[in-house]
């Protein structure tokens, strides 16, 4: 790397990519310890409490509105300070509020840990990484987006870790283990995060123009350096907050965003209460789980492919369109082996809007502004998020059955796909993104 550093060359690897895979590492280890985790704690905590499932749901309905409130404001933040000191501080968080729970003993603290960790997540693992990959890929954009969202694909299997502690150890003290285990694997990683790639003397995707500065790199490690000149970045339309407010596409996108959440926030805390539910052990209702979230590669992979070569509402639909399938198969299982159809449809639904959101916003609205554009698509959004999984617990309180809520939501779904063709991209400015 020395001799390199000396002659000039740029990286082997562009450094966009090491952004990529460290994401990928924050995403699964989020995801084993909280994610999805929080499913395999649902119900302890219910029976030791004697708390229903509407009541402990709220907490994941309040954990949507905070999310909604706070985003813009994370957007501006990532827009003005970079991804690094945000992801840093949203580690941190995550940690203390999943060690937080470790010390309940009413419902007034469980909300309150609850949010605490929904501030810290958001901050590690949303704007701020979909942020930094949106502007250090353009060409490669989709496939970034998705090869990055794609870490969490062996948490599922991996939720035995956090079984066996809460057998072998209680609820309790596998939460604090579990806090501990994001400090010492998540914050390493959110250091490796930067700013603009033209900060550092790079252009999107790794591109050279014909005349362009090497990036000054640590000759050890790779690791990019402010770079004296900043190179000229070639023009990518952007629209500003005002500007992208003004246009018919943004309102109907969040609707559409909010539809997809009403299902994905539903099954993030009640897909294993419903298996146990049916007759599923608890053992095959993670076993769910776990094929889901491999078979979700096929949407996290595929989609961000998809999305780099064809027209991104077809992408979208399609993706929608799978969502509505999983969840008719999921109302009407009555065997184990249905699972199987049930985890393929509902892992390309999930998986596919990993990249989706991120792709569609910066290809509507350009990436000058896209961390505040996203934190406000999240805010119109909300609603979908906090009626999801009240929804799922309220009518399983009412009726002792899931599956009224799964057609509900899986009626919402299927409305938003023809909404889908009036969301036109609108014409973005030519404006430099450096400007």
């Amino acid at each position: 790397m020395q001799a390199e550093q000396r002659t000039g060359a740029r990286p082997r690897i562009f450094y966009g990519w090491y952004m990529v895979a460290a994401g990928m590492g924050i995403h699964l280890w989020i995801s084993v310890s909280w994610v999805y985790a929080k499913q395999v704690f649902f119900t302890p905590i219910s029976m030791y409490f004697g708390w229903s499932r509407a009541l402990m749901s709220g907490a994941f309905a309040l954990e949507r509105l905070e999310g909604s409130i706070l985003s813009p404001i994370e957007g501006f933040l990532v827009d003005r300070y970079g991804p690094r000191k945000i992801m840093l501080i949203g580690s941190f968080i995550t940690g203390l509020g999943i060690m937080s729970l470790s010390f309940l003993n009413n419902i007034y603290m469980f909300y309150a840990s609850i949010l605490l960790v929904s501030l810290g997540q958001s901050m590690a693992l949303g704007i701020p990484r979909t942020w930094a990959l949106v502007q250090w890929f353009r060409r490669l954009r989709g496939r970034a987006l998705g090869i990055g969202g794609s870490g969490a694909v062996l948490s599922g299997p991996m939720l035995i870790i956090t079984v066996l502690l809460v057998q072998n150890f209680g609820w309790r003290s596998a939460f604090i283990l579990l806090g501990l285990s994001v400090w010492i694997i998540n914050m390493p990683l959110a250091t490796v995060f930067r700013g603009r790639p033209q900060d550092y003397g790079y252009l999107p995707d790794g591109d050279q123009p014909e005349t362009q500065p090497e990036p000054a790199t640590d000759a050890s490690e790779g690791e990019p350096q402010p770079a004296r000149r900043t190179p000229e970045l070639p023009t990518e339309g952007s629209m500003g907050v005002k500007q992208a407010l003004a246009t018919p596409s943004f309102w109907i996108l969040s609707l559409v965003f909010g539809a997809q959440t009403m299902g994905t926030n539903a099954l993030n805390i009640h897909l294993i209460p419903y298996f146990e539910s049916i007759g599923f052990s608890t053992a095959q209702a993670v076993s769910v789980l776990g094929a889901f979230t491999l078979l979700s590669a096929i949407g996290r992979l595929g989609g961000g492919f998809a999305f780099d070569m064809w027209n991104s509402r077809l992408v979208m639909a399609a993706i929608m369109g799978s969502q509505v399938i999983a969840f008719f198969i999921m109302a009407n299982v009555t065997a184990y082996w249905q699972i199987f159809p049930f985890a393929l449809f509902w892992g390309i639904a999930f998986g596919g809007m990993i990249p989706a959101r991120g792709y569609i916003i910066s290809a509507y609205f350009g990436t000058g502004s896209f961390g505040a554009i996203q934190g406000l698509t999240q805010t119109v959004s909300v609603f979908g998020g906090m009626l999801g999984p009240v929804l799922m617990g309220l009518v399983f309180d009412l009726t002792d059955s899931y599956v009224i809520a799964i057609y509900i939501i899986l009626v919402v779904a299927a409305l938003a796909i023809p909404l889908l063709l009036l969301a036109k991209p609108p014409q973005l400015p030519q404006t430099a993104e450096a400007a």
